[in-house]
């Protein structure tokens, strides 16, 4: 288990370079849409306006779908625990203004209910795994090679090999984790992101075939227990497990659900996948339309959403809320640093290839104007990050100090 830290950081600003990078020539505004460009621009150019379009692209629908998401759970949040003017939480088209004002609700009922606490709030969860889409990447970068066709390579050779994970059919020598199910459980000797039945060597939230150290009015357990636990696990898990259980480094334990082996396995993985960002492959690709594959990659990049642990005795509509809400609130804040990281990129890449659009008559006639207005998407679905992160950053602060 983990104790969340908040991230903090801006990117909005660093696309706002681009936009005073001078572009010459310009078409009339069709009114069918960013994507409606024309062609006769050399194909270099071409490539890398389209890898920084695609990318955009990616990155206003991420920022989107992490403004939403954030929205209905700080809103949740804030309308279980009885803030004053809680907003609806199936409010839609939602903007970074109410965004700020849900999150902000939230945080301050989470901390006037831990004021009124007996004893004190305690949120533990493992982290969520984001896995960039590495055939976004390749694909794109074949595009960008416009003289020869460019080999991606694999994942393996691209991804840091603390950072690959995947089914292995040999010796895992790194993380080994059993993927279980509500219908098959796997065997488990550590964190348990669901549902855990054994002993458990920390909080056991659920029923205690034994002695509990803090049971609740309706008899189920909220403390340490002596026995069978079947419920959540802060801590070991001895048993088996209904979701994602991370094996400690020494445990004996066969997965009897699907095992995925993250850091180091002595034959090839099977679907492998990165966790981190993929280092550019070995072939002639511009740097800056190399940035925009990399934005692909990304911004479509897929979390898994966390298993949260809350023990608040003495409040059974924050534990609930935030165990209901809090996952959502992580995800958001583990995918931003992937965006953050690729909008930076991006922003670099995107000034560069305006001036080569500004420099051309045919580029500039064929993309001045549609690139502006990427830019200024881009700057705009930046700045929606940077909202998303400050306000998943202070609702997880909240709950998750003492």
């Amino acid at each position: 288990m983990t104790k969340f830290r908040g991230i903090g950081r801006v990117v909005g600003p660093l696309f706002a370079a681009a936009l005073t990078a001078p572009l010459v020539g310009g078409c009339e505004d069709t009114g069918e849409g960013l994507d409606n460009v024309g062609g006769g621009c050399e194909a270099a150019i071409e490539a890398k306006v389209e890898a920084f379009q695609d990318s955009v692209t990616a990155l206003v629908t991420v920022s989107g779908e992490m403004r939403g998401k954030l929205y209905v759970a700080c809103a949740s949040i804030a309308r279980d625990l009885d803030a004053p003017d809680a907003p609806d939480p199936n409010a839609t088209d939602v903007d970074d203004d109410a965004v700020t004002g849900a999150c902000n609700l939230a945080a301050s009922a989470i901390g006037e209910a831990k004021a009124a606490l007996s004893a004190s709030l305690t949120v533990e969860y493992v982290p969520p795994r984001c896995e960039v889409n590495a055939s976004a990447q390749f694909n794109c970068e074949a595009e960008c090679n416009v003289e020869a066709q460019c080999s991606g390579g694999t994942v393996e050779a691209r991804c840091d090999p603390g950072e690959i994970s995947g089914t292995c059919s040999g010796e895992c020598t790194g993380t080994l984790t059993c993927e279980g199910s509500a219908s098959a459980a796997a065997n488990c000797q550590g964190s348990c992101a669901a549902e855990c039945t054994g002993t458990c060597e920390g909080t056991c939230k659920g029923n205690c075939e034994g002695t509990c150290s803090a049971e609740n009015a309706d008899g189920s357990c909220e403390g340490a227990c002596e026995g069978t636990c079947s419920g959540q696990c802060g801590g070991t898990c001895t048993g088996t497990c209904t979701g994602s259980c991370q094996l400690e480094a020494e445990a004996e334990v066969e997965c009897e659900g699907e095992a995925s082996c993250k850091g180091g396995c002595s034959v090839a993985y099977e679907a492998p996948k990165c966790e981190a960002t993929l280092e550019p492959p070995e072939c002639n690709v511009d740097a800056d339309c190399q940035a925009g594959c990399e934005g692909q990659a990304q911004f479509n990049a897929t979390c898994t959403e966390p298993q949260v642990l809350v023990v608040a005795q003495g409040n059974a509509e924050l534990t609930a809320t935030l165990e209901a809400n809090l996952p959502a609130v992580f995800q958001v804040a583990a995918q931003a640093e992937l965006v953050a990281t690729a909008a930076a990129n991006v922003a670099n890449a995107a000034g560069n290839v305006a001036g080569e659009i500004g420099g051309s008559v045919q580029c500039g006639a064929s993309y001045a104007q549609s690139f502006a207005a990427r830019v200024t998407a881009a700057v705009e679905a930046s700045a929606s990050v940077s909202v998303s992160v400050s306000a998943s950053a202070s609702v997880s602060g909240e709950a998750a100090s003492g």
